[in-house]
Parts: C-alpha cells; structure tokens; sequence
C-alpha cells in the first residue's frame, strides 16, 4: 500500500508529528513494536480495528482515527449516511442491542465512536426530553459499562466522555419535567462514575477524582443517595491505591454510612467491600476482617437482577477475589491463596484485565507463602494478558510483581525470564496514557 493510499496512516503521521511523540513512546503505550508502528505510519500495513483503537486512544485522537479504519465486512452492518438522522438513530439503536462480547467489543467501540449520540438529535430538533428518550440514555449508560468490561479504560475513556458531555449538554439546554429531570441527573452521575473508573483505568487520576465528585453532586441533586454513594465509595478506592490511605477509609466509611439505608443489598456489599480494603491498605486487620463478615452475611440476600447498574458485577467471585486482595494486603497467604486460585479459575482470557489483576494477587500471595516458583507461572500469565488489557491499573501492577520477584533471593531461572518477558510492560508503568 502507497502512502496517499491510505488516509489512515496520513493521519496518524499528523498526529504522531503534531503530538511530538516518537515511536519508541506510542510503542511503550500501545504496546506495539516500533517497526510495526512505521509500517502503519507509512502504509506499508493495514491496522486492525483493535489497532486502531488502540493508537485512537494513546494519540488522543478522539475516535477519528480509528473511523479512518474500516474492519472487514463493517461497511454493511454498520453503514451511515452522514447527516440523515434515520441512519443514525438506525446505529445508536444497534449499539445497544448487541451485547458486547470478546468478539464483537472492539468493533462496537469503533462504532459506538462514530456515532452521533442521540442526545444531540434531542437538542437539535428542540424536542422535549420525555421518558422514552430518559430511558434510552440510561440503556446506553449500561452498555457502556458492559463495553468495558471487554475493552479497557485507555479505550473507553473517550466514549464515556462524549456520552457524559451529550448528556450533560441536554441537561443543560433541553426542556423536560421534573421527573425527567432529576433521572437525568442520574443519568449523569453513573456516567461520571463510569468515566471515574475508565479514567483511574487509563491513568488519568486527576480526572478520575473530579469524576467521582461531580457524580456524587449529581447524585444528590437527582435524589439517588445511594448511587451518591457510590461515587464517594468509587473515590475512596481511587485514594486508598493511589492517595491518601487515611482519607480513604473516612470517604469509604461515610459512603457506607450514607448510603446503606438507600441500597439494596448487592450495593450495600459493594460500598462494605471497600471499606474492607480500605482498612487493610491501612493495616488494620481486624476492622478489614469485619467488614468482610459483614460483606457475607450482606451478600446472602443480594439478588443481582435487581442490582442497580453500578453494582451489576459484584458476582459471588467477585465477592471472593476482594476477599483475597484483602488477605494479601494483610499478608495472610494461608487465607488468601486457596481464595484466589479459586476465583481466579472462572475468569477466562475474554476478561484479560480483571483476569491480569487477580493473577497479579495471586502472584503476590503466592510470594508471601514462598511458592515462587507458582507464583512466577501466574506473574507470566498477568503478564500475556495484560499486553491486551489496555489498562494502567495491569501495567501498574505488573511493575509492582517485578519488584517483588526482583526482591527474591535466589529466585529459580523462571523468575529471571519473567523479569525479562514484563521489561516492556514495566517500562510503560507510571507514564500514565493521559497524565495527573
């Protein structure tokens, strides 16, 4: 393929020029090799629709690159003629009755990118916002969610914005009652929420925390205390990882208190379960221990089906895999292992973050039990799958394995190979793909 063949790689040209990146910098955070990135860059190969994603996202490119992209057999499922309202209402409907999946995850994200938000038409029409239009924002907002369980945060990021700023936009300037009023609020502060996680997950923490605040004020304004909950618990996640330990567990403990009158069961577990894990980034184990009694005892009366959206996860594995991490954050292996290893069991490859950051758990557990010779075949696993993850939070963790298997004394020939295998992935912990 010719260079003025393909304006994809015109563009990415652009854009790797005009953001003053080099190869070797777009390949840290995309996790590509340099010559296959020039190749792209001058045409020479044809990206996959993963690929193109993925390059939108580092470059910031804000979904335009990857509509320069076409994957195969796309142009008929997915045609829209610019400017006709029908065609695009045609695909935002499309976007949201296909379940996301491993399979078809990438290609919706492309999609759902190119995709006019049907708040926009709202606006432009200058209709009034009734519940059909409420009820169809909110349908989005799950499938978001859905989305990202398969694509990670440094992909999803930039849907979850634009879906935030329409909505926000017809909140703003739309007519509507005071019904429909105060469920767009909620709308919004489970997409602020959304957009927290995604970007805590694509490295933008700074970003992340306003978020959660924003939510939470939404929240409250829309009469939902327990989704204000839940930003505020969302928050104090964000902080015992990454901030102020101490704060964590006064946001998580408010958040909790707050709220539990407010949420069913399944949210009651969630907002315990990071009480739990705030207590034990403190060390506080006997605090950390209670509240995991209290998760199970909670979570024995948790129906799913009637879980509000921002708690639809919270499986009974889930419920284990915390339980674990709690363990491992208190170095209590003996408790921790069996956990993990069973949890970690019915995650597949089609969830490679989630299934990368419990391996890491796992790891580290295995670490503290002195098994590390079982510890590094489940750092190597982490590893493979983080490589597609596309999420900060792996790489972070990664880079956090290498320094305790560094640490090993007389660590087997294996632990010398993994350390080589994850110096890539290493290297891309702490750049974060969009700053603090």
């Amino acid at each position: 393929m010719s260079e003025s063949a393909s304006p994809f790689a015109e563009r990415l040209r652009t854009l790797i020029k005009s953001r003053g990146v080099s190869y070797r910098a777009l390949a840290g955070k995309t996790f590509y090799s340099k010559s296959y990135l020039h190749d792209l860059a001058c045409g020479r190969k044809t990206p996959t629709m993963n690929t193109a994603q993925r390059l939108d996202a580092a470059l910031e490119a804000g979904g335009r690159l990857a509509a320069l992209a076409v994957a195969p057999g796309a142009e008929e499922e997915w045609a829209v003629t610019h400017g006709l309202r029908c065609d695009a209402e045609q695909l935002a409907g499309l976007l949201v009755t296909q379940a996301p999946n491993p399979e078809n995850a990438a290609a919706l994200a492309h999609q759902w990118l190119i995709a006019e938000p049907p708040q926009r038409y709202e606006l432009s029409a200058g209709r009034r916002v009734g519940d059909e239009t409420v009820a169809r924002i909110e349908g989005r907002v799950r499938q978001l969610r859905r989305l990202d369980d398969h694509v990670g945060g440094a992909e999803t990021y930039t849907m979850v914005s634009a879906e935030l700023a329409a909505t926000a936009d017809l909140l703003r300037e739309g007519s509507y009652r005071g019904a429909a009023n105060r469920r767009l609020l909620v709308a919004i502060a489970d997409l602020c929420q959304l957009a927290g996680f995604v970007a805590e997950d694509s490295g933008r923490v700074t970003e992340a925390r306003r978020h959660y605040l924003t939510g939470m004020r939404a929240a409250h304004a829309g009469g939902d205390t327990a989704s204000a909950a839940n930003c505020l618990s969302s928050l104090s996640y964000l902080e015992a990882n990454l901030g102020d330990r101490r704060s964590a567990v006064t946001l998580a403990r408010s958040a909790y208190v707050g709220g539990r009158q407010a949420a069913e069961a399944t949210g009651q577990a969630l907002l315990l379960e990071r009480v739990a894990w705030a207590h034990a980034r403190m060390g506080e184990a006997s605090l950390a221990e209670r509240a995991l009694g209290n998760v199970g005892e909670i979570y024995q009366d948790c129906n799913l089906g009637e879980a509000p959206s921002w708690a639809y996860w919270l499986t009974p594995d889930e419920v284990q895999v915390m339980a674990g991490r709690v363990w491992t954050e208190l170095r209590r292996p003996l408790r921790a292992v069996p956990i993990l290893e069973s949890a970690v069991a019915c995650y597949g490859d089609d969830s490679p973050r989630e299934t990368s950051l419990y391996l890491s758990w796992l790891t580290e557990a295995l670490l503290q039990a002195g098994e590390v010779e079982h510890a590094v075949v489940a750092a190597g696993r982490s590893v493979a799958l983080a490589r597609s993850a596309r999420s900060q939070r792996a790489v972070d963790r990664i880079a956090e394995l290498r320094r305790m298997i560094a640490a090993v004394k007389g660590r087997p020939g294996a632990a010398d190979e993994f350390l080589e295998l994850s110096a890539d992935l290493s290297a891309a912990a702490g750049g974060h793909l969009g700053g603090q």
